[in-house]
């Protein structure tokens, strides 16, 4: 009897162990081998959660995947089928990228640093993607201690440029400017099944991307955000977590028109899927997924414009 139910469970963990460690811990582990078959099965498993799961398109991509999996020698042969089934389940913002694919380089490295200027008496906070595998506590606390420093120096008001963020961790991003955002709920994700949060409460964030504390307290000053066509991902997130703020404006051209929420899961290959599982919702009520957000004020004079509004409406020179 005993034996039996040994047999019972080594089969539950063969059969669903890869997805079970992938949704808990990010990382599919396989006991065994890992063939195109079990691979397969487990993106599959794992791309149920996208937020088109539902749609007729991605169950008739899912039975060209398995059909491809069963006739399949490696695990070259499966990826590109499986790659469609990831963009039916999750939309444009979801991938399935191979080992060795360039595109990974999105995941390693930090393109470029955050930075706290003061022009005048405006502090310029530049907010750059940042990838999960960066010092995200050295990225948040950058931003927080430069805007800290701008208001203790006397700094009337901030300009948040997300200008050419092409997204990553969310969490940092807005650690580190949550002295200027208000406490309580600043986003949320609307999956298919549930509504979550993403909260700050003093220089904590949770809920969206890593969770980290900063230093600082609280800046109620006015809040000009920069975007363009190529700010992405959470850095559309971060603009919207501004949205909705009377004291705050947004300025430049429409986003590249990613926000939304992604899990990103790590297999044994090396390849990566990343997956849509919700859409972004400002407090404002609006939802949004693969449409570029438009900014309050769009214009090709971005921080010119963000100056002026700060000089005219809030007295900043």
């Amino acid at each position: 009897m005993l034996s039996a139910l040994l047999l019972a469970v080594a089969a539950l963990v063969f059969v669903y162990g890869p997805t079970l460690t992938a949704m808990l811990t990010g990382t599919a582990r396989f006991a065994g081998t890992q063939t195109p078959k079990r691979y397969s099965t487990t993106v599959l498993a794992l791309a149920e959660q996208g937020i088109y799961a539902d749609s007729e398109e991605f169950e008739e991509a899912k039975a060209r995947a398995k059909e491809a999996a069963k006739q399949a020698d490696t695990l070259y042969d499966v990826y590109p089928a499986l790659e469609d089934a990831v963009k039916a389940a999750g939309g444009k913002h979801s991938r399935l990228i191979e080992p060795g694919n360039p595109n990974l380089g999105w995941a390693i490295g930090q393109k470029t640093e955050p930075a706290v200027s003061v022009e005048g008496g405006v502090a310029v906070a530049t907010v750059p993607g940042v990838d999960r595998h960066s010092d995200v506590q050295g990225y948040a606390d950058t931003l927080a201690t430069g805007l800290a420093s701008a208001r203790d120096g006397g700094a009337c008001g901030t300009v948040v440029d997300l200008r050419g963020n092409d997204g990553g961790d969310m969490g940092p991003m807005v650690a580190g400017l949550s002295s200027l955002l208000p406490d309580g709920t600043v986003l949320e994700f609307v999956s298919r099944t549930n509504t979550s949060q993403v909260t700050v409460e003093g220089n904590s964030v949770s809920g969206g991307g890593t969770p980290l504390t900063t230093t600082g307290g609280k800046w109620e000053a006015p809040v000009a955000v920069l975007v363009d066509g190529d700010t992405a991902s959470s850095g559309e997130a971060t603009m919207l977590s501004f949205r909705g703020l009377e004291r705050s404006q947004s300025f430049g051209s429409p986003t590249a028109g990613y926000a939304s929420a992604n899990m990103v899961y790590d297999f044994p290959d090396g390849s990566l899927l990343m997956l849509t599982i919700a859409k972004d919702k400002a407090r404002t009520g609006e939802e949004f997924a693969e449409d570029p957000v438009q900014p309050d004020v769009e214009t090709d004079a971005s921080l010119e414009q963000a100056k002026q509004w700060l000089a005219t409406k809030h007295g900043c020179q």
